[in-house]
């Protein structure tokens, strides 16, 4: 760091998660600006930072979730509180720290193996559910809905046929909020492959839970989507 003692006399770093998510107020944004005009250091940690944001622009918007539930971000908050501890570690420290952090941001926002549900707001833009149809749907895509008399869930699914593997969009009601539910695809052969995992909201409780996913199987093998909490407990499940 260039002339510690004139520029920086309590040896305090920029907040660089902060700085590079755009989460800084105003005045600490402005000191932030006046750390980093006189510090090499961290200019220098910026810089190699700034590789993570860009590759997050890149990520292509069929990888994207549809949507973060509620509580989405207590995985970037809990990163983030430790980047804040470890601020005044050396800097290779802070550099792997931060470096978590922006990995913290990816996993926030690709879908993966693993997805995210959101409640469905009652108002605001409106969202497309299993059973509306696109302008152009892809051969062999299946829509499917059905509601469990003994547990009042319900779900509407579409299962979109890929090479070697299906993509799937559905809307799950009736499920009560705390539940931590998977979304599975069930084989012919009565296997499960799990889309999706999500933990009911309030929201997702009263206004029902739109998912995207996929799992690894087989289009033409495909035999029913079904939702289970993690004890096994199946709350609704729908032949394709």
């Amino acid at each position: 760091m260039s002339t510690p003692e004139s520029t920086n006399p309590t040896n305090d770093h920029v907040d660089m998660a902060g700085y590079l998510m755009e989460m800084l107020t105003p005045g600490e944004k402005r000191r932030a600006d006046e750390h980093l005009a006189s510090c090499a250091a961290c200019r220098d940690e910026i810089e190699s930072l700034t590789e993570w944001s860009s590759a997050l622009r890149e990520i292509p918007d069929e990888m994207l979730l549809d949507g973060p539930p509620e509580d989405a971000d207590l995985l970037l908050q809990r990163t983030l509180r430790q980047v804040r501890q470890e601020s005044s570690g050396g800097r290779l420290r802070r550099l792997a720290v931060l470096t978590t952090a922006a990995a913290a941001v990816v996993a926030v926002a690709i879908g993966g193996g693993v997805i995210l549900g959101r409640g469905t707001a009652p108002t605001g833009t409106p969202q497309a559910q299993g059973t509306s149809a696109p302008a152009s749907v892809a051969p062999g895509t299946r829509v499917v809905s059905a509601v469990d008399s003994g547990t009042g869930a319900s779900i509407d699914a579409t299962v979109i046929p890929a090479a070697g593997w299906v993509r799937l969009t559905a809307t799950v009601g009736g499920v009560p909020a705390g539940e931590r539910c998977r979304l599975e695809v069930v084989g012919k052969n009565g296997e499960p492959i799990l889309a999706g995992s999500w933990l009911v909201s309030d929201a997702g409780e009263a206004n029902g839970t739109t998912l995207n996913g996929s799992a690894l199987i087989d289009p033409a093998e495909v035999a029913s989507v079904r939702v289970v909490n993690m004890a096994g407990k199946q709350y609704v499940d729908v032949d394709v």
